[in-house]
């Protein structure tokens, strides 16, 4: 499937405390937004996926499809992963329109987790599944699932809660040039230091942000797609599947393992690309700790190397390998995944990114300016590394 799909379109909503919409609104913008951004009308999209974690958060396919008219839908996803699935919904969009299967596939997120978050299950709910191993223990929330995880691998590494500040730092720097992050103002490291402690090893601004908001993308053929944009940025390579338990590899090593460490290799492969080749990694960040995981395990850094790295500026926006170059989860905003696939898209297209503040052609001055130079290929990550792609610039 390599190179036979592309993201045509890219849309989304503010990102606030308080959209002030309902969630339906803010899902029919973003997929507006993406629709008129791929050249297209809302009757030409005629297949429809998106996701969530735990309750329900986001618009139903079909409540989406009324909201939008559409003539058809032949092909439609509601999953139920999460942030795992956030790469895992475009190839499930690529296969479909490779197949023939539907021509334009609208993969969106909205929710309103911040001002209107879903009730909870009341108290006389007893969880089933694999959370019924963790919640009556206290493991209720993301926190409490990941902190364990990343307390081993810091044990194992000697890492401490003081070497995740630089990341902390660094996002909110990206977010700075980013007129749709949520949180711009600049973090130190020592600001970071005396946030609160949330759940060991976590501080405050270690962890995402909680937000409302709505992204979509179109995923087409690439043989379409080249008929309705100059800058065609197409699925180079793609895999989406879980091993999580939640967090660590059901086939893993040791307690901080995860997904990616076994799909990196192969997702390369089928790229025909090296580590060495990428210009940027938008990639999964829950949590700082966690992002030092997907860094290492995907190959970017080596064992125990992640923080040292970031500390030396690799992953910066004139590093080595620029690295969730619109601020993530921990400063743009968080859609689940949506916000990285996005970034890269705009980073890939010869006309760069549309909401930075440069005023004119990129210049790359870091004061305004957050364009990378001459990007060719982007490493987009799903949480743990369930689900992840490689996207190119097609020149």
């Amino acid at each position: 499937m390599r190179d036979q799909a592309a993201i045509s379109g890219i849309g989304w909503t503010a990102i606030s405390k308080n959209s002030g919409q309902a969630v339906l609104s803010l899902a029919t913008e973003a997929a507006l937004g993406a629709i008129a951004d791929a050249g297209l009308r809302p009757a030409d999209i005629d297949g429809l996926a998106t996701y969530y974690w735990g309750q329900r958060d986001t618009p139903a396919p079909y409540e989406l499809a009324n909201s939008l008219g559409l003539d058809a839908c032949r092909m439609s996803w509601c999953d139920s992963s999460g942030g795992a699935w956030a790469c895992a919904a475009i190839a499930s969009a690529a296969m479909a329109v490779v197949t023939g299967m539907c021509r334009h596939v609208l993969v969106y997120r909205a929710s309103n987790s911040r001002s209107d978050p879903p009730a909870g299950p009341g108290i006389d709910f007893w969880p089933s599944g694999q959370r019924q191993w963790s919640e009556p223990f206290g493991a209720t929330h993301a926190a409490t699932l990941y902190g364990p995880y990343v307390a081993a691998y810091m044990a194992a590494y000697g890492v401490e809660n003081a070497d995740f500040a630089p990341l902390a730092v660094q996002q909110r720097a990206h977010a700075a040039l980013n007129r749709k992050a949520m949180m711009t103002k600049p973090m130190t490291v020592d600001e970071h230091q005396a946030s609160p402690w949330i759940i060991h090893p976590f501080r405050l601004l270690d962890c995402s942000i909680w937000n409302d908001g709505a992204m979509a993308v179109v995923v087409s053929a690439a043989d379409v797609a080249r008929s309705l944009r100059r800058s065609l940025v197409t699925i180079r390579a793609v895999e989406g599947g879980t091993l999580g338990a939640p967090v660590k590899a059901r086939n893993a090593h040791n307690r901080w393992e995860l997904n990616a460490l076994a799909l990196a290799p192969s997702l390369y492969e089928k790229a025909g690309i090296a580590v060495a080749d990428l210009d940027m990694a938008q990639i999964y960040d829950p949590f700082t700790g966690m992002t030092m995981l997907h860094i290492e395990q995907f190959g970017l850094a080596p064992a125990g190397e992640a923080a040292r790295q970031v500390r030396d500026g690799a992953f910066a926006l004139d590093g080595r390998l620029p690295l969730n170059t619109h601020g993530g989860h921990l400063s743009e905003g968080n859609l689940a995944g949506l916000g990285h696939v996005i970034e890269a898209v705009q980073q890939l297209r010869d006309t760069g990114v549309c909401d930075d503040f440069c005023e004119g052609a990129h210049d790359y001055d870091r004061r305004h300016c957050r364009q990378l130079r001459e990007p060719e290929f982007a490493l987009v990550a799903g949480e743990c590394g369930d689900s992840a792609m490689i996207l190119r610039r097609e020149e």
